[in-house]
Parts: C-alpha cells; structure tokens; sequence
C-alpha cells in the first residue's frame, strides 16, 4: 500500500536546519549582516559591466531577492527593510564601478585629494538612494520570487531612467549596460533603449531565485521567450548590414595622448600643438581624409583667425580637408568673459564654420553647482580650474557644405539617450578626454555608452579622445577602428553608413508601454491572490 510518508512520532527530536537556512535565518535577525551581504552582492554585479564584462554576475540580482525577503519577513516596517537593503546592494554596485572617479583628484593632488572620499563614497551613496527606491516599490507585487523579480525589473527600468535627469542626471553604468557584453544582445537597444535592457537584465538575473522556489518557476518560460526574441533580433539585425557607400567621408580620429598634467602647461603647448598637426597630415598618413577630428579641448590655446596657428593648420588641411576640434573659448560679455567646453567646426583654410558649445556639464568637473555657498567652503570646478565653463542653449545638429550633418556630444554627454539634436543627423561625434582617468575601469565604460547610442540612434559615432580610447563605431555599436588607452596615433576609416533604429524615432515610448503593461499584470496579480486566497 502506498501513500504519504508516516509522521514521526511525537517524542522524536526536531529536526536540524540545513546550511542554507541557518544562513537564512541569520540574514534576517542580523541587519548588519544583510546590509554587508546586499552590498557585496552589488560588488558582484559590477563584474557584469566593462571592464571585467562577467555576464553570469547579474544573478546578483537572485541574491538581493532572497535578502530582500529574509529582511521583510522579521522588519515591522518591511518597506523600510526593502529600502535599506536596495540601498546598500545599490553602494556596493557603484562603489565597484566608479570608484576609478577619484583619480581625477589625484592629477592636481595638492589641491583636491582632500576632496577624494567625498566623490569615491558621497557619489555611490548618492545613487544608491536610487536602488533603494527600486526595491521599496516592489512591494506590491505578490510574495514570490517570480512576481518579486518581474516587479524589480520593472521598477530599476525606471529609476535607471529616473537617474537620467535626477539633479542634472549621472546615468553611468545604466543597469542595462550590463547585457551589451555581446553585439548580439546589444542590438535589442534599437527598440527599447538602454533602460529598456535594464529589464531584460534584471529579469534574467532574476531568474535563479524563481527556479528554486517551485510556486516561481513560471518565470522561466517568459524569460526563454524574450532571450528567444532577443537573439533572434540580434542575428537578423547584424545580418543585414546597410550597404556600404563607395563615396563614404573618410575620418581621421587624432589621439595625441597628452597626460592631463601636461595639457595646459605653457612650456608643452607648442608640442602639443605640432603632435596635433603631424598626426592630422595626409602627407604622412593612411591617404588623404575629407575630416579630421581631434579631442576634447585638443587645441592648447584659444584659437584665433587669423593668426600663425590658422597658417600652420590650413597648411595641413589644405586643399579640402575639414577640421572637427574640441577647445576651451572664451566670450567677452557685459558681465565679463565666459567660458565654454566648445566642438569647433573649421574649413581647409582654418575659418570657423560653425560652434557647438556643451549644453550638459559634469557638475563639480566643469562648474559648482549653489556656487556662492560651496565656492565659500573652498569648492572649485576640476575641469575648469579656479573659473567654471558656461553651459550651451541645447543639443544642436551641426550642417555644414562639406560635411553630412552631425550631432557633436562632448566627453560625457554621450551617456544620456534622451540628449539628442530636433534636426535629423547622419552621424554622432563624440569627443572627449579620459586622461583624467588614467588607466581605470573609466574610459572603457565610457566607450561602452558610446556604442550603446549609436545602436540607440542607428547612426555611426566618431569618438576622438585625448588618451583614449579613441573610435570609429558603426550603427550596429561595433568597432571598426580603434586606437588602445595611452597610446599616440590616428586611425582613418570610411564613415559606416547610417540604419534605421526605432529607438531612434520613438524614444522612450516602448519603454513607457513596457512599465504600463508590467505594472497592470502585477496590479492584477495582487488583487486575484487577496481576492481567492
């Protein structure tokens, strides 16, 4: 005769609790051990993202679940043990990814190392506020590790676009980067965006957490799905390549590699400046180019016409050769001079045909945010020494005779998907300078956006940068040339062609049908549980 296993008798001795439960149950009576347990998970999953690029770290997120559900199920306040614990796994998560930001302190030490806790520490607590949000909101979906997962998708998709305007906005190492390892999953972001791979990531990371929970495993057939689609997306979209152009523009990218120490010192400024024109000659390089294109505030003066300097250029430009630069300019006004983070546009002859001056700068890098109380307690801007630069009027799309039109973005303004010029562009130009970052995790994960907005938008990004790494990308985010960190040289390659990207047209809105969608399920969910349970 078969049936249930007989009961033990009443007298038998408990039974003992496993490794895994005395860990459970030590996690959620001990908070200090949770908070340290969700923040090194947070560690874990930065090795997702660039440079350590380790795709099977998002299942840090099947971590965060568990501890999320040991804190609630002892926490009398169980959103506040849900913030908390987001909070922390959010600082572990930016305190590995960013913690590169405070060798820019370092370059000028006896004036700012004092401030490198402050960056390294105050900006991972600072977002960290954001995943604590995250996590607090998810506490209307039902209790499983499946609906808890969906919710949590859901939720860091939208403080991750949240993060994106929130006190000027830092969206560096978007949740969503940390799928874009392969070329093939990265092309899902022509349709949904960064932030829409936040979900995607999340819910994969998820999906541990749900198969060892039985009540939960329905997860996985949603996930195989969108892995499904994703990588048939991916194959479809990198097999059919836009055709090439016999007549595509031919760019040069200069990387001169001038240490930030040395970039503004008067007794280097004229080496700099002839590193600048031997590496742009088409006399000495891969064949003539139609554009060249330097860094971020390459030229190492104020550029004037007419003047020596503009004799010297059109000498290299010359006969019909176009010059796209980054430089510092100043204005003369009623209030005194301004300065500006500027892509200047110039003509064989080194005529300036057209300006772009940054319209989004790196608060604390480039000015002081409540400036007279903080300028009063000793801050000073790092990128602009004791002034600070003036932000531009908005995105712009610089159309020139001689060149298709273009967006320039400079140094970290490409990290944001929304910055993007009215007028239509044919290609993305991104010059920056990283030598504030020396050889860190920094310029790499500064690439990896760069490649991102070009699957965004479908269109092509030049990124010329001061140190490296400098880049020709297509619209399908891959490399075409490169030139690695620390190294001087110029690499010249055809423009890659332009193709059609939804992101590029819709925006957000697949996003926002995406959270619209998600929340009703869950919503749905609830009420059905509490209504039948």
């Amino acid at each position: 005769m078969t049936g249930s296993p007989p009961s033990p008798p009443l007298n038998a001795p408990p039974q003992t609790p496993g490794r895994l439960e005395r860990l459970y149950n030590q996690l959620a009576a001990r908070r200090s051990l949770r908070y340290a347990a969700a923040a090194l998970s947070g560690v874990v999953l930065a090795v997702a993202f660039p440079p350590y690029n380790f795709l099977p770290a998002i299942v840090a997120y099947s971590a965060l679940l568990v501890l999320l559900q040991a804190g609630e199920s002892v926490a009398k306040r169980p959103f506040l043990a849900r913030f908390w614990t987001g909070a922390a796994f959010g600082f572990g998560f930016h305190l590995m990814g960013l913690w590169w930001i405070g060798a820019a302190f370092l370059v000028d030490a006896d004036r700012y190392a004092a401030l490198l806790p402050f960056a390294v520490i105050g900006l991972p607590l600072l977002l960290a506020s954001f995943t604590g949000l995250a996590t607090l909101l998810i506490g209307v979906a039902p209790h499983s590790f499946a609906w808890r997962g969906l919710a949590l998708a859901l939720t860091v998709s939208f403080t991750e676009w949240l993060r994106s305007f929130v006190l000027t906005g830092f969206p560096w190492n978007a949740a969503g980067v940390g799928v874009t390892q392969s070329s093939l999953m990265s092309q899902s972001a022509a349709v949904v965006g960064v932030n829409g791979l936040a979900f995607v990531v999340v819910l994969f990371g998820a999906l541990p957490a749900a198969l060892a929970e039985r009540r939960s495993r329905w997860l996985a057939a949603p996930v195989g799905i969108i892995l499904a689609a994703m990588t048939t997306f991916g194959i479809l979209r990198l097999l059919t390549e836009p055709p090439s152009q016999p007549d595509a523009l031919r760019v040069r990218v200069v990387q001169p590699s001038v240490p930030q120490h040395l970039k503004w010192d008067p007794v280097h400024r004229d080496t700099i400046w002839r590193r600048l024109l031997t590496l742009s000659d088409n006399g000495n390089r891969d064949g003539p180019a139609d554009v060249v294109v330097w860094p971020e505030t390459a030229v190492p003066f104020l550029y004037r016409t007419p003047s020596i300097a503009q004799r010297e250029l059109a000498a290299v430009l010359m006969p019909a050769t176009m010059l796209i630069t980054g430089a510092a300019e100043v204005t003369q006004t009623a209030t005194g001079p301004r300065t500006f983070n500027t892509v200047l546009v110039l003509n064989p002859s080194g005529d300036l045909v057209a300006r772009y001056d940054k319209s989004h700068l790196v608060p604390f890098g480039e000015y002081v945010p409540f400036a007279e109380l903080l300028s009063a307690l000793g801050f000073s801007a790092l990128a602009a020494g004791n002034a600070s630069f003036v932000a531009g009027p908005e995105p712009q799309t610089i159309s020139v005779p001689e060149l298709p039109p273009f967006q320039p973005l400079v140094c970290y303004e490409v990290i944001f998907p929304h910055l993007r010029s009215e007028d239509p562009a044919r290609w993305i130009v991104n010059v920056t300078n990283d030598a504030w970052f020396g050889v860190t995790p920094g310029p790499r994960q500064h690439l990896r956006h760069s490649r991102l907005r070009a699957v965004e938008r479908g269109l092509p990004v030049v990124r010329a940068a001061n140190t490296g790494i400098s880049a020709i990308i297509d619209a399908s985010g891959r490399v075409v040339a490169r030139l690695p960190l620390n190294r001087e040289g110029a690499i010249t390659a055809p423009l890659p062609p332009p193709r059609f990207a939804p992101y590029g047209v819709w925006g957000d809105i697949p996003l926002y049908a995406l959270w619209f969608i998600g929340g009703f399920v869950i919503f749905t969910s609830r009420w059905l549980t509490r209504r039948y349970q």
